[in-house]
């Protein structure tokens, strides 16, 4: 294929200086060399290129033809080539991404450690935090988000439907009790997740159909994610969680779902990206990939039971 691409280059050229042995010195060739590979292009074609004489050489109808052609496939390879150096360029440097706190160390974290061992020229910048950050004022290029952006400028990929479950330890579910009804949450140990000074105590939840709101209070509140599942773990109190944030711990057995009957509306899980006119190939690569590999991710999540692991295995001990 190379040997066929450099023949046409010859071609291309010999028209082009009007002279066999110019174009071979160009091309860096001896005059027979060039000679051998025009002959053997003629008869593979099975027809006479040029019309030759003492100073120059003409194109025959058949070489006008085999010009034209010649001249539109080095023309698309020089595109082609062109296309694969801007991309190598462009997926090159920094891609800064900001992702919730549990999200971005579990998830996150990971699957951007695949896609700079495939792609060598990026680096990455994760902020983990669940605080809401100005893209445009922070330079981020790809946030991960749940929940409905405030800012309609924002360009988004949803990425799936996310599943909010209060969640607590055995321990404080054999000190404290199971509640059955959110109404219960106000005698429990509620731990808040805070955001600005904002702790968001009001929880909501679905009965009939209809949304039910519960306020909640509590002796711990925080801006970090991961230190609400800690304490939830440690039976400190009920947390509520992304399911995506403590599969693995209910899988286990080591955090029961709670009020499963009740669980509030799901929220988008998404990517976000600054509203720039065009958006640069490394970051529409990456978030490519992070898409691809949530959305496997979300499937996986879908085969891990929500059902009260804790109740399962008290009422099996009484039995």
């Amino acid at each position: 294929m190379i040997e066929k691409v450099s023949d046409l280059r010859l071609f291309k050229r010999i028209v082009e200086l009007g002279s066999l042995s110019a174009a071979a010195g160009d091309m860096g060739i001896s005059p027979g060399s060039a000679s051998l590979r025009l002959a053997a292009m003629e008869r593979s074609i099975g027809a006479t290129l040029f019309r030759r004489t003492t100073r120059q050489m003409h194109l025959t109808p058949a070489g006008e033809e085999f010009l034209e052609l010649a001249s539109n496939v080095l023309n698309d390879l020089a595109a082609f080539d062109e296309h694969i150096s801007r991309e190598k360029r462009e997926l090159s440097g920094v891609i800064k991404v900001t992702a919730p706190v549990d999200l971005g160390r579990n998830y996150i974290a990971p699957s951007l450690d695949r896609f700079v061992e495939g792609n060598p020229g990026i680096s990455v910048d994760l902020v983990c935090t669940d605080r809401v950050a100005d893209l445009t004022e922070r330079g981020i290029d790809i946030a991960v988000r749940y929940g409905a952006l405030m800012d309609s400028s924002l360009r988004i990929r949803r990425i799936s439907s996310n599943k909010r479950i209060p969640v607590a330890a055995p321990s404080y579910i054999e000190r404290m009790g199971m509640p059955e009804h959110p109404k219960d949450l106000a005698v429990h140990d509620c731990m808040l997740l805070s955001s600005l000074g904002d702790k968001n105590d009001s929880w909501t939840f679905v009965e009939n159909s209809k949304a039910l709101t519960q306020r909640v209070t509590g002796s711990r509140a925080t801006n970090d994610g991961e230190v609400l599942r800690r304490w939830a773990l440690e039976g400190k109190g009920i947390a509520l969680k992304s399911a995506w944030d403590v599969a693995e711990d209910i899988n286990y057995g080591r955090l029961v779902p709670l009020l499963i009957s009740y669980c509030p509306p799901n929220v988008d899980l998404q990517l976000v990206f600054p509203p720039l006119a065009r958006q640069p190939t490394k970051v529409r690569r990456l978030a490519d990939h992070l898409v691809r590999e949530l959305k496997i991710l979300d499937k996986c999540l879908e085969t891990i039971s929500l059902a009260p692991h804790y109740l399962n295995k008290e009422a099996s001990s009484q039995s």
